[in-house]
């Protein structure tokens, strides 16, 4: 591996967050809503049948953020209604 490869893999989240500006910082607690962390393999509709959702759109109102909704990165988060 190359040396930049290898300092790629040593990034811990505060140096991931300055290079894709905060994407993965835990967002403030909104009141109905749960924050949920993604996890590797999920997927919108993974998610709302977890928690009972009958769409995926419903996450996607609830996350404008999200603009693909087949891009969804692990370790990042999503408001769910509780």
């Amino acid at each position: 591996m190359t040396e930049m490869n290898m300092n790629a893999l040593e990034l811990g989240l505060d140096e991931m967050n300055d290079i894709v500006g905060g994407a993965f910082r835990k967002p403030r607690a909104k009141k109905g809503f749960r924050i949920y962390q993604i996890k590797a393999h999920d997927t919108l509709i993974r998610i709302a049948n977890k928690f009972g959702i009958s769409s995926y759109k419903k996450i996607l109102k609830w996350n404008p953020k999200i603009t693909n909704p087949r891009l969804i990165r692990t370790g990042d988060y999503l408001y769910v209604r509780v």
